[in-house]
């Protein structure tokens, strides 16, 4: 018998918050082929996943595809399609979704199939890592002196860690502000980061750590894309990209609710602080190669501001640092992904 189907897709909650060019998303199964409609309102790379539990958790990206997927896709009303497509062979279609989505290049992650996120992929570059636009308002020996620093490409995730993440993970909630799985954890020692990226790790079956500190100044200053911005993503008052003392009203907020910088990271300032790899100490003149810090120390390294940060604790360059032992409701992190080549 004949088999045709037609079903319109949602969009997932993510691809929403992350401008997502691609709507009005539908598909169809008319025996061995398999027809995408979809719209793209700028040129943009296409990718193309497939689910096989109702729209759950979604797979790698699939190949074997012809038409308007792939590089340089121009805007309009595109079409995909394929004959025979392997992955759906001998499965039961009433289970299957299909998601068309941007390809920035980015990795998907799934803990115990409930929660998902994306790690952003950064090339490396060169950069001067310190405080290079000085100010009689905010100068400190911390961020001096200015050097040249080299990173090579990571994966870092767009998002502070959520406290549904958090949760998917370890069981529990720490947090003191609560009552959504999208605001960041918090209240979170740099030791219970360790913890809960050894969980990550073992669940998913991929090697996550924190960002060094020259990793994470790199990526806030929008990596190779980077405008020499003294704030993430801005040059003035960072009350668009920023939940701070000036905007905040004394709480955290969901995740991504701001703009966000070159690299399309969000809440880089703001939020929570950000615990990184690094122990604390004084900057090296010398040029320097993937950094990675002292060796020993006493606290660890914090970036980006906080709820109840000035301004100028907001910057780029602003540096903070904690004892590793001890968690505060203003202390959260965001992710990096090791990948082998």
């Amino acid at each position: 018998m004949r088999r045709f189907w037609t079903i319109i897709l949602f969009l997932s909650a993510y691809c929403s918050l992350q401008a997502q060019h691609v709507s009005a998303v539908s598909y169809r199964i008319d025996d061995r082929q398999l027809t995408i409609d979809y719209m793209l309102d700028q040129t943009a790379d296409i990718r193309v996943r497939l689910s096989v539990d109702r729209g759950r958790t979604f797979g790698e990206p699939i190949d074997n595809l012809s038409g308007d997927v792939g590089k340089g896709i121009q805007p309009g009303q595109r079409r995909i399609i394929a004959y025979d497509l392997r992955d759906l062979r001998d499965i039961d279609t009433s289970l299957v979704a299909f998601r068309v989505e941007v390809d920035d290049g980015s990795i998907e992650v799934c803990v115990a199939d409930t929660v998902c996120f994306r790690m952003l992929p950064v090339a490396g570059g060169t950069f001067r890592m310190g405080c290079v636009r000085t100010s009689t308002h905010y100068d400190y020996d911390s961020e001096l002196p200015i050097h040249d620093v080299t990173v090579s490409d990571f994966y870092i995730s767009p998002y502070e860690v959520t406290q549904g993440l958090w949760r998917a993970v370890m069981g529990d909630n720490p947090s003191y502000w609560t009552g959504n799985d999208s605001l960041p954890v918090e209240q979170v020692s740099w030791n219970d980061v360790q913890l809960f990226i050894a969980r990550l790790s073992q669940l998913t079956g991929r090697r996550f750590r924190l960002p060094t500190e020259a990793e994470w100044e790199y990526a806030a200053r929008g990596g190779a894309k980077g405008r020499g911005y003294a704030f993430p993503g801005t040059d003035q008052m960072p009350l668009d990209y920023a939940w701070y003392g000036s905007n905040s009203q004394g709480h955290t907020h969901p995740v991504g609710q701001k703009l966000p910088n070159e690299l399309g990271l969000y809440d880089m300032a703001g939020n929570v602080w950000e615990w990184c790899s690094d122990w604390m100490g004084q900057y090296e003149p010398q040029p320097q190669t993937n950094p990675r810090g002292p060796r020993h120390g006493e606290n660890r390294i914090l970036r980006g501001g906080s709820i109840n940060s000035p301004s100028f604790g907001c910057r780029v360059s602003d540096r903070s640092w904690y004892l590793p032992v001890n968690g505060y409701r203003y202390y959260g992190f965001r992710l990096v992904l090791e990948v082998d080549e």
